[in-house]
C-alpha cells in the first residue's frame, strides 16, 4: 500500500519539479510575427499552351498555419532523442516537414476550452463564478445598488490581476454608473463617495486610473458641482490628466460630449481652445423618385396562416409606392457618385422598412404584447380576462417578493431562503413588476404555442424563456433610450421592431442588436445560469397564482359553476431512465387557445440594391444597417471566432475578404422574359417545371372495407400518410415560392446584389435566402448579370453548349454538344417564343427554367444580324465533374482517379457514375451467371440513376449504411415489383458493388481519407500539457487529498478536449465545432433544472470529430479554390459568380475562365496539401499525449502488463503524468534532464523500445468507416450506428439526398432550438454501452504515447499540370 502511494507522490512530485523552472505560456492570443506574404495573384493564362506557360509558385513561404501551441515546438528536437525506436523514426520523418513549410507567421491561441470555473461562496447573497458575479454586479449598478457593486468588485479581485485592464475597466464602470445615476436623480450626497473611491479606495487597492477614469471623474465636476468648486475640482483633475500623460486620450474618451468638452476648454483655456462645433445635420430630405409603373400582374397568393406574405409585401413597398428618397442638399460629386449615394439611401430605406414589417396578429387583444413581442392572444375576451388576471395577480406577487429580498438584505443571520432572494432580488428590481410579469406570462405563453399544447413541456425550457424574455426586454429597452429622438416616426419604426422580436420576421434584427448591445453593455451580458434562475423564480411565482376558470355542470341540478383550478401542473416523466420535469397547462386553457393557430411568419433579408459594403472585420461588411458575421459559426462555440478574429487582425485574410467582395458586386437583374413565364404558370395553378401546384392531384386510396383486416387498414394509413406529407410538402413549398416571385416582381426594375459570407469551412453563402443563385432552377433561372457583353464567336459556341447541358445532353463531347443545340434550334426558338403555349419542349430539360432563360437568350441573339454581336447577359455555367473526388484525385496523384472525373484529357467526357455503374452491371452480371439468387433478381436492373446518389455522397462523408439506405429508395422508386425483402437483400449487395467499385477506381482517396481519419481519431484522444498539468495539479489539491475516493474522479480517458483545426490554403483557421456539452443544476422551488453551461468543461464528440473531418477537410479545399478563382476573375476583368464547384460568367468571357479555374485548381494542388497538414498537426498538436490500446495478448501487451503493478489506484492519470514529466525531460536543453528521461521505463519508452510501430495499435473502431469504398466488417453494429455525416443543410449537397427541394425552413426551426437549447435537459453520454450481441473482441490494453501520426501517404506520378489541357474538367 506504501509504495503504491510513494510511486503516485513520486509521479505527481517530479512532474511539479520539472516545470518549476519553465515559464508557462501566456493564454491571452498572441500573433508572433505579421502577415507579410500573402498567395500570389493568379494572372489569366489566356489559352497558352501548357508546355510554354511559365511554372507557378508553390505555396511554400507563403502558406500560414494558425496554432496554439509554444514557439519550442518549431525548433525541433521534441523526440529526437527517442530515435531509437521505430515508431519514433516514422515521426522524426514527419518532423522534418518544419524545415519545408514556412511556420514564421502563427496564430497562437490557447485553444483548450476553460476547466470548471472557480466559484467562491456566497456572502450575504455575493458570489459564485466569475460570470455570475460580472452579471450581479451590472446589474447592481442598473438598480443603483452601489453598495453591493462595491462589494462586488472586491470580491471580483480573486478573478483579476490588480493593474489589470479588466480590474480597472470594473471601477470605471463603477464610476461612470455613480455619475450617471447622479446627474439623473440630482443626489449631490453621492459626490463625496465618488470622490472617497477614486481619491482612497482606488489608490489603496493599487488601482491607477487611466483616461476614462479621469473623463468620468471631469463629468461628474462639471455636472455636479458649482462655481469655484466645480472649476478647482475641473482644474485638479484636468492636471492630474496631463501629468500622467492621458489628457489627450481624454479628450477623445466618449464619456465627454461636445457639451463637456466646450466647458472645459473655458474652464482650461490656457491648455485648450474652444472647438468648432459642426452645425451640419444629415437629415432626410423630400425624394423625386418615381416607381416605374407597369402592366406586371400581381403573383397568385398562396393560401398561408400568418402575415409573412403580407410582412413581405410591406418590407418591398419601396419599389411599389411614391416613395421620395433625394440627396442631400449641397452635396457635390461626379454623376457616379451622385447615383451610388442615391442607390445607398434606398438602401438603407429598404433595410429600414424590413424593420418595420412585424406581425400584427392579436395585437389589438393584448395591450402588453409590444413589451415581449410575443404573439399569444387568441383575440377571445375570456383569455384575455384570465391572462389579465395572471398578469395582475403575478405583478401584486413580484412586489412581495422584492420586499422579502430587501428585507433579507436587513438580517444578520438568513434561512436558505432568505440567502437565495438575496441573490436574485436585484434582477427583480431591473424592471417594474407590471413589465417583469407581462415579460413572464408572455414567454410562458409563447414556449407552450412553440411546442405544442397537448404535451407537457420541459421546466428547464419555460425557464430559460422566461429568463431569455426578461433579458431581452431589458436590452429592448436600452436600444430603445439608445435610439430615441426627436423624430417620431423613426422611434415608432423601432418601437415596432423591437415588439416584433420574437417573431421570425424580426428575429435576424433582433439578434444582432442584441449581441452588440450586449457587447457595448455588460450588465445585459447574462450566463445561463443566471438566465435560468431568474426564470425560474418568475415561474414559480406564476405557477402559485396563475389559475384556469373550469365550468362543471351539476349532474342532479344541471346547474353551471365555475372553480379556479391550477392554470399549470407540474409532474415527472421517465425518459431514457432519467426524471424529466414537465410543465403541463390546464386543458380549459388549451382549448381556448387552441382554436387560433399560431403566427407563422417569414421575414428575411433582401437582396441589395446598392454594392455591399466590403468586408473589413468580423462583423464589418454586407449590408448597410444590418450586422452579419463574416464566418458562420455554430451557436455557443467560441474557438472558431476566436481564431477568425486573430487571423483578421493587421488586414488578414485579405484574399477571403476580397473574394467575397467580387460576389457580392456582382450585379443582377430580373430574367424579364422566364418572369412573364414563371408568373403565368403560376397564376394558373398548375404544376409545370419545379414550380408546386395549387390543388395537387392525390387521388384517395379507397378505404378497406371493415372484415379486410388490420393489414389492409394499416397498409390503407401509410398510404394516406404519404399523401398528407406530400401534400404538405407540395404546399410549403408553393408558400417559399410565392415569396421568391414576389421579391423577383418587385426587384423586375431593379439591379440588385447579393452579399456573402462564408461558413467555418470557408464556403461561401448568399445572405439573401429568397431570391439567389444557390436557388433552385426556378431562382437560378430568374437570374440574369447586370453587365451585358457581346457574345463573340467563342460565347455563341458556349450559349449553345449551355442549352445542351441544362437539356440533359451533357456526357457527349463540346462539338456534339453544340450541334444538339442546332439540331433542336426549332424547337428553341418555339420555347422562347411560345413559351407555355408552344410545343414546351424546355419543360423536358434537367433544369427547364434554365433551359426556357437560354432558349431566349440564343433566339434574341439569332434575331440580330450578326449574332456575336449580341450583348448577353445571361451567365454560363461551368460546372466540376463530382468536384470532390476531383480534389481526391490530386491530391493522390491517382492517374485512374483522374481519368473518371475528368482531370485527365479525353477526346469525350467521363461519367464517374456511368463507369461505377457499368463496373456494378458487370460484376451482377458475372455473379448471376454463377448462381448467386440477388444478382440474379437484380442483373439488368442498374442504372446510372440507382447509383449516381451514393457515389456523390460517398466522399461528403456517407457510411455503407447510409447507402445501404439510399440505394434501397432507388429500388424503392424504379422497382416497386421487388418485394421489401428484395430490396432490402438487394440494397445491401448493391451498395457493397459500388464501394467496391469506388475502391479500386479511387484507391488514392481510400488512403487519404484514412490518413485524414487517423489524425482525427488521435487527435481527439490526446491531452495538451495544460490539461494534464491541471489534473495533476488537481489531485494534489488539498480538497483532493483530504476527500476520500476522490481521486477516482480523476479520469483522463473522459477529459478529451482537443478539437481537430487546420489552416486552409488561405490562411482561414478551420476549427470543428462539435462537442458534447456538459449541464449544471441549477435548483429552483419547483425542481432541479440542468442547463447547458458554455464555461463548464466540455469534451469533443470523437465520432462527429472523426466523421466530419475528411468531408470537412474538402470542403475547405474546394472553398479555397473558388475564392482563388474569384479574385483572378476579378483581377481579369472578368464577371464571377459560383455555387461552390459551379462557376458562372458571361458566355464570351467562359474560355478565359476556364483557364484561370485551371490554373487555380493547379496552384493550389502544386503545393503539398497533406504533407503541409502534417506539419500542422505536428506544430500544433506535436507536445499532446494520446491514448492508445494495443493487442493485450501480443509481446508488447504481455510486457506492459508485467510492467505494471496491481491494484494501483488511478492508474491512468498516474501514468499520464509520468510520460508527460519523460517528454518534458526528454526536450529539456539540459543534458542530465534528458538523460533522466531516457532512463525513465514507462509504457510509451517499454513500446519504444520493444520496437512498437503504428500498425500494432488498436485504433477507434469508427476509424475510416466514411472513407471511400469502405466496407464495414460488423454490418450489425454499422447498422446500429449513425448512417452519415453528410451537412444536409448545405445547399450544395442538399439536393443530393431528397428528390423535391422543398422550402428552407430550418433557419426559423435552429433559432428556437438555440434558444431552448440553453436549457436542455441532461442527456447521457455519445458512447454507448456495448451490445451483447456484438462479436467478442479481442482483449486489448491501454497505454500514453506521445502524439505522433501516421506517415502522410504516397503521392502518385500523375501530372497535375495535365487539368489545364482537360476540357472536361470543369465543363
Amino acid at each position: 500500500m506504501l509504495s503504491r502511494v510513494a510511486r503516485q507522490k513520486n509521479a505527481l512530485f517530479h512532474l511539479r519539479k520539472a516545470n518549476a523552472s519553465r515559464t508557462l505560456a501566456a493564454s491571452s492570443p498572441m500573433r508572433l510575427q505579421s502577415r507579410s506574404s500573402r498567395l500570389t495573384t493568379i494572372p489569366p493564362s489566356q489559352c497558352l499552351p501548357s508546355q510554354i506557360r511559365p511554372r507557378r509558385s508553390s505555396f511554400q513561404s507563403q502558406r500560414h498555419l494558425a496554432t496554439a501551441v509554444d514557439q519550442s515546438v518549431l525548433e525541433g528536437g521534441s523526440y529526437m532523442s527517442l530515435d531509437e525506436s521505430s515508431y519514433t523514426s516514422n515521426i522524426a520523418n514527419q518532423g522534418s516537414f518544419h524545415d519545408h513549410f514556412d511556420t514564421s507567421s502563427l496564430i497562437v491561441l490557447n485553444e483548450t476550452p476553460q476547466t470548471q470555473p472557480k466559484i467562491l461562496r456566497k456572502i450575504r447573497g455575493i458570489g459564485g463564478d466569475e460570470d455570475e458575479m460580472l452579471a450581479n454586479f451590472n446589474m447592481s449598478l442598473r438598480v443603483g445598488r452601489f453598495d453591493r457593486a462595491a462589494a462586488l468588485i472586491s470580491r471580483l479581485k480573486t478573478y483579476y490581476a490588480v493593474d489589470s485592464a479588466e480590474f480597472l475597466a470594473l471601477h470605471n464602470h463603477y464610476l461612470k454608473a455613480m455619475v450617471a445615476h447622479m446627474i439623473y436623480t440630482r443626489q449631490p450626497d453621492m459626490v463625496l463617495p465618488l470622490q472617497k473611491w477614486f481619491e482612497v479606495d482606488m489608490p489603496a487597492g493599487g488601482v491607477n486610473p487611466d483616461a476614462t477614469t479621469f473623463a468620468v471623474m471631469i463629468r461628474m465636476s462639471l455636472r455636479m458641482l458649482h462655481g469655484s468648486k466645480r472649476d478647482r475640482s475641473v482644474r485638479r483633475y484636468w492636471g492630474l490628466a496631463k501629468s500622467a500623460g492621458l489628457h489627450e486620450d481624454m479628450l477623445a474618451s466618449e464619456v465627454l460630449t461636445d457639451l463637456d468638452l466646450g466647458e472645459l476648454s473655458k474652464i482650461c483655456y490656457s491648455d485648450l481652445s474652444t472647438p468648432i462645433m459642426s452645425n451640419e445635420v444629415d437629415e432626410p430630405l423630400p425624394d423625386q423618385h418615381t416607381q416605374q409603373l407597369d402592366d406586371v400582374p400581381e403573383v397568385l397568393a398562396a393560401d398561408q396562416k400568418g402575415l409573412g406574405l403580407s410582412s413581405l409585401k410591406e418590407s418591398l413597398s419601396l419599389f411599389s409606392d411614391d416613395v421620395n428618397i433625394s440627396l442631400p442638399e449641397g452635396f457635390k460629386g461626379t454623376e457616379q457618385e451622385k447615383r451610388e449615394l442615391y442607390a445607398q439611401l434606398r438602401q438603407q430605406r429598404l433595410e429600414s422598412d424590413t424593420m418595420k414589417t412585424a406581425s400584427k396578429r392579436w395585437r389589438t387583444e393584448f395591450e402588453d404584447r409590444v413589451k415581449a413581442g410575443v404573439d399569444v392572444a387568441s383575440g377571445k375576451s375570456r383569455l384575455k380576462a384570465v391572462m389579465s388576471q395572471w398578469h395582475s395577480d403575478l405583478s401584486s406577487a413580484i412586489k412581495t417578493e422584492i420586499k422579502l429580498a430587501q428585507e433579507a438584505e436587513t438580517q444578520p443571520m438568513r434561512t436558505e431562503e432568505q440567502k437565495a432572494r438575496c441573490e436574485y432580488g436585484v434582477y427583480l428590481q431591473s424592471l417594474d413588476s407590471d413589465r417583469l410579469a407581462a415579460v413572464t406570462v408572455l414567454s410562458v405563453m409563447d414556449v407552450f404555442t412553440r411546442n405544442g399544447m397537448q404535451k407537457g413541456t420541459k421546466v428547464s425550457t419555460v425557464a430559460a424563456s422566461i429568463g431569455k424574455g426578461v433579458q431581452d426586454e431589458l436590452i429592448a429597452e436600452a436600444y430603445l433610450e439608445k435610439n430615441s429622438s426627436g423624430d417620431t416616426r423613426r422611434t415608432k419604426m423601432v418601437k415596432e421592431m423591437l415588439a416584433d422580436r420574437r417573431s421570425k420576421d424580426g428575429r435576424l434584427q433582433w439578434k444582432a442588436i442584441s449581441e452588440n448591445l450586449q457587447k457595448e453593455h455588460e450588465e445585459f451580458a447574462w450566463t445561463p445560469r443566471v438566465t435560468v434562475r431568474i426564470g425560474a423564480v418568475l415561474m414559480g411565482l406564476l405557477f402559485d397564482v396563475a389559475k384556469a376558470p373550469v365550468k362543471s355542470t351539476d349532474p342532479t341540478t344541471g346547474k353551471v359553476t365555475t372553480s379556479m383550478h391550477p392554470a399549470f401542473l407540474h409532474a415527472y416523466e421517465m425518459n431514457f431512465g432519467k426524471r424529466l420535469g414537465l410543465f403541463h397547462m390546464n386543458q380549459e386553457i388549451i382549448d381556448i387557445i387552441s382554436r387560433e393557430p399560431p403566427a407563422d411568419l417569414l421575414g428575411r433579408h433582401l437582396p441589395m440594391i446598392c454594392k455591399p459594403q466590403p468586408w473589413t472585420g468580423s462583423k464589418k461588411g454586407g449590408y448597410r444597417l444590418y450586422q452579419s458575421n463574416i464566418v458562420r459559426s455554430t451557436p455557443g462555440e467560441t474557438l472558431q471566432p476566436a481564431y477568425v478574429k486573430a487571423a483578421l487582425e493587421n488586414g488578414g485574410l485579405k484574399d477571403i475578404r476580397k473574394g467575397l467582395d467580387v460576389l457580392g458586386n456582382t450585379g443582377w437583374v430580373i430574367n424579364p422574359d422566364v418572369f412573364n413565364v414563371m408568373l403565368e404558370a403560376w397564376n394558373s395553378g398548375e404544376s409545370i417545371a419545379s414550380l408546386a401546384p395549387l390543388d395537387p392531384d392525390l387521388p384517395i386510396p379507397p378505404k378497406p372495407e371493415a372484415d379486410a383486416g388490420f393489414a389492409a387498414e394499416r397498409d390503407w394509413q401509410l398510404q394516406m400518410r404519404d399523401i398528407e406529407n406530400l401534400r404538405s410538402g407540395y404546399h410549403s413549398m408553393r408558400c417559399f415560392q410565392n415569396f421568391q416571385l414576389e421579391v423577383a416582381r418587385a426587384f423586375r426594375n431593379e439591379t440588385f446584389y447579393l452579399p456573402h459570407n462564408i461558413d467555418f469551412r470557408g464556403r461561401a453563402y448568399p445572405l439573401p435566402p429568397y431570391l439567389n443563385q444557390m436557388g433552385a432552377d426556378n431562382a437560378r433561372g430568374l437570374l440574369l448579370f447586370s453587365e451585358a457583353k457581346p457574345l463573340g464567336e467563342g460565347g455563341l459556341r458556349w450559349l449553345k453548349i449551355q442549352i445542351a447541358n441544362l437539356a440533359g445532353f451533357d456526357k457527349a463531347s463540346m462539338s456534339e454538344r453544340e450541334q444538339y443545340a442546332m439540331d433542336h434550334l426549332d424547337d428553341i426558338l418555339d420555347s422562347a417564343n411560345k413559351g407555355l403555349h408552344g410545343k414546351r419542349w424546355w419543360l423536358k430539360a434537367e433544369d427547364p427554367w434554365q433551359c426556357l432563360a437560354a432558349c431566349c437568350e440564343l433566339r434574341n441573339a439569332l434575331a440580330l444580324p450578326d449574332p456575336t454581336q449580341y450583348a448577353s447577359r445571361l451567365p454560363i455555367h461551368q460546372d466540376g465533374s463530382c468536384n470532390g473526388l476531383q480534389h481526391y484525385a490530386a491530391l493522390g496523384g491517382d492517374l485512374v482517379g483522374a481519368q473518371q472525373v475528368n482531370l485527365e484529357p479525353s477526346d469525350r467526357p467521363s461519367d464517374v457514375y456511368t463507369g461505377v455503374s457499368e463496373f456494378v452491371k458487370r460484376s451482377v452480371a458475372k455473379d448471376a451467371a454463377e448462381g448467386h439468387q440477388v444478382a440474379k433478381l437484380l442483373d439488368g436492373r442498374i442504372t446510372r440513376k440507382v447509383v449516381k446518389q451514393t457515389v456523390m455522397t460517398n466522399v461528403y462523408g456517407v457510411t455503407f449504411m447510409g447507402a445501404m439506405r439510399q440505394v434501397r429508395r432507388q429500388l424503392n422508386d424504379h422497382f416497386p415489383d421487388l418485394s421489401s425483402e428484395m430490396k432490402k437483400d438487394g440494397a445491401l449487395y448493391i451498395a457493397r458493388k459500388i464501394f467496391e467499385a469506388l475502391g479500386s477506381m479511387f484507391n488514392g482517396a481510400h488512403e487519404i481519407q484514412y490518413w485524414l481519419g487517423d489524425c482525427a481519431t488521435r487527435i481527439t484522444q490526446s491531452l495538451t500539457p495544460d490539461q494534464i498539468e491541471a489534473m495533476s495539479n488537481e489531485a494534489l489539491s488539498p480538497s483532493q487529498s483530504t476527500d476520500k475516493g476522490a481521486k477516482a474522479k480523476i479520469d483522463p480517458s473522459k477529459k478529451f478536449q482537443s478539437t481537430v483545426i487546420w489552416t486552409t490554403p488561405l490562411g482561414l483557421p478551420v476549427v470543428q465545432p462539435y462537442r458534447t456539452r456538459k449541464a449544471r443544476r441549477v435548483v429552483t422551488s419547483l425542481q432541479t433544472v440542468s442547463i447547458v453551461d458554455p464555461s463548464a468543461e466540455d469534451v469533443v464528440s470523437r465520432r462527429k470529430q472523426l466523421q466530419a473531418f475528411p468531408p470537412n477537410f474538402i470542403h475547405s479545399l474546394d472553398a479555397t479554390h473558388m475564392i482563388m478563382s474569384a479574385n483572378a476573375c476579378h483581377d481579369a476583368g472578368l464577371t464571377f459568380s459560383a455555387v461552390h464547384d459551379s462557376f458562372w460568367t458571361h458566355a464570351s468571357d467562359v474560355d478565359s475562365m476556364n483557364s484561370i479555374l485551371r490554373d487555380a485548381f493547379v496552384h493550389m494542388h502544386s503545393d503539398d496539401i497533406v504533407g503541409r497538414l502534417a506539419s500542422e498537426f505536428n506544430v500544433r498538436y506535436g507536445k499532446n499525449i494520446f491514448l492508445a490500446k494495443i493487442d493485450a495478448n501480443s509481446e508488447i501487451g504481455r510486457a506492459l502488463r508485467k510492467s505494471r503493478k496491481a491494484n494501483v489506484r488511478n492508474a491512468k492519470l498516474v501514468e499520464l503524468i509520468d510520460e508527460h514529466r519523460r517528454q518534458t525531460l526528454l526536450r529539456s536543453d539540459d543534458p542530465a534532464d534528458q538523460a533522466e528521461g531516457r532512463a525513465m521505463e514507462t509504457p510509451a519508452a517499454i513500446f519504444e523500445k520493444m520496437g512498437g510501430t503504428d500498425d500494432l495499435l488498436a485504433m477507434a473502431s469508427t476509424l475510416g468507416e466514411t472513407t471511400v469504398g469502405h466496407v464495414p466488417d460488423d454490418l450489425a453494429a454499422a447498422e446500429r450506428g449513425p448512417s452519415s455525416n453528410v451537412d444536409t443543410s448545405d445547399p450544395a449537397i442538399q439536393s443530393l439526398f431528397t428528390e423535391i427541394e422543398m422550402m428552407d425552413s430550418q433557419s426559423s426551426a435552429a433559432d428556437a432550438e438555440a434558444e431552448d437549447g440553453m436549457a436542455a435537459e441532461e442527456t447521457a453520454g455519445e458512447e454507448k454501452k456495448p451490445s451483447k450481441q456484438r462479436k467478442r473482441q479481442k482483449p486489448q490494453t491501454w497505454l500514453w504515447l506521445p502524439l505522433r501520426f501516421r506517415p502522410v501517404p504516397t503521392k502518385g506520378s500523375w501530372d497535375l499540370s495535365r487539368i489545364r489541357d482537360s476540357q472536361y474538367f470543369f465543363s
